[in-house]
């Protein structure tokens, strides 16, 4: 993937070192070059490489997005295919969930949606993963709803 031009590769160190907190002493460590390399990359000389801009874009993302989005573009990637930003789920997979829980309480997904959506969201909140909801509900007593259903 060809560089991208985000501007001058000095601007955008002495942006990302501002944003880390970080001298250029400490962007050379966290990028793996020497301080006379990012001294002479912030005076206009040189390209960030790859595994630079990744770098960069890594350490930058948590901090400041957009500076994290122009490291990546300098190293030819952008945060999505460096995995920075999750790609938005398919509708299906939440169209599967929605009707099995419908199927399960007899309702109509309409009807379901919300309380799913409030459920997700709580254990999303929590820190929750979907596993230890799913044990967690396995290991609860089954609702007398849930007991009807089974006793057909």
């Amino acid at each position: 993937m060809a560089q991208a031009d985000t501007g001058h590769l000095g601007a955008l160190l002495v942006r990302a070192g501002d944003a880390l907190t970080m001298s250029q002493g400490g962007l050379a460590t966290l990028l793996g070059v020497s301080r006379r390399t990012i001294s002479r990359w912030t005076s206009g000389g040189g390209v960030l490489g790859p595994h630079h801009g990744e770098a960069l874009a890594r350490a930058l993302y948590p901090v400041d997005r957009e500076l994290a989005r122009q490291a990546a573009a300098r190293g030819g990637h952008t945060v999505e295919s460096l995995g920075l930003v999750a790609s938005a789920p398919s509708p299906r997979v939440a169209q599967i969930v929605l009707c099995a829980a419908a199927e399960a309480m007899d309702a109509s997904p309409r009807a379901v949606r919300p309380a799913l959506l409030a459920a997700f969201r709580a254990a999303r909140e929590e820190g929750f993963t979907l596993e230890a909801v799913e044990r967690s509900l396995e290991a609860m007593s089954p609702s007398p709803h849930e007991a009807a259903a089974r006793a057909k």
